[in-house]
């Protein structure tokens, strides 16, 4: 059995117990089972692939349960512009989400996720597309026009699942999007701040989201290849590192 193997079993053991356990009590349970040195990115690339397959769920901050057939709280994953902290930039992005995004989403049964928020120790970058790939549903806000945020649509529109736009009342719509329907928002005032937040109530209520154990059978069957090779490709990454570093020590020793 490969490394990555003896890393599912014994986290699927751990996990049946049906508490809730973090990252570190993990890796801690894998060590003490004396399965082998393994690397982080076999780690990483496990539970990923254990999340993404629908076996595992994801509880709070960086703890995760078995899904034992439990009705998963659906997740909305929000990407926006966030700014430096202090900035005006971020101080919109916060807003947005405490007095619209996030109460729309409690009342409508689904759980608001934005990146800088979480406390993952994977790299955001891989953070960011594993949630635009298993998030239920994506609200993008397009306000300044920030890269980030319209590559980010642009790769959650390859899944074929509900995306919500929105933009800061005022801003023109790049010509690229401008067919894209997009609610405006003005958080200056209450009367918009309602409306928008009922609009967005009847939108996230009129989307078809499959059923968890429907998406998990299919990933299984479908997408199975994909998650066994995810491991391996994390694994690539630290010798990748591990080849780098050690290119940087030589260079050091001839300078």
């Amino acid at each position: 059995m490969t490394m990555s193997g003896k890393i599912r079993e014994k986290i699927i053991e751990l996990l049946s117990d049906g508490k809730k356990h973090s990252r570190k009590e993990m890796k801690e349970f894998l060590r003490q089972s004396e399965i082998g040195q393994f690397t982080n990115g076999q780690f990483t690339g496990t539970i990923q692939a254990l999340f993404e397959n629908g076996t595992i769920r994801r509880i709070g901050k960086a703890l995760y349960k078995m899904n034992n057939g439990e009705a998963a709280i659906k997740k909305c994953f929000v990407i926006s512009p966030i700014g430096a902290e202090g900035s005006a930039t971020r101080a919109n992005a916060d807003k947005l989400f405490k007095h619209i995004i996030k109460p729309v989403c409690e009342s409508c049964g689904f759980l608001p996720i934005r990146v800088d928020q979480l406390d993952d120790a994977n790299s955001i970058t891989q953070t960011i597309i594993a949630y635009l790939e298993s998030s239920d549903l994506v609200i993008a806000d397009i306000s300044e026009h920030n890269p980030n945020v319209f590559y980010e649509m642009g790769y959650r529109a390859r899944t074929n699942k509900p995306m919500i736009h929105l933009k800061r009342i005022g801003e023109a719509v790049p010509f690229d999007v401008n067919t894209i329907r997009t609610f405006e928002y003005n958080l200056t005032d209450l009367d918009n701040v309602e409306k928008i937040k009922e609009r967005l109530t009847r939108t996230i209520k009129s989307f078809d989201y499959p059923d968890p154990d429907e998406v998990a059978q299919e990933n299984e069957q479908e997408n199975g290849a994909s998650a066994s090779v995810m491991p391996v490709l994390y694994q690539i990454l630290d010798c990748i590192s591990e080849v780098k570093s050690e290119i940087r020590n030589i260079n050091s020793r001839n300078d």
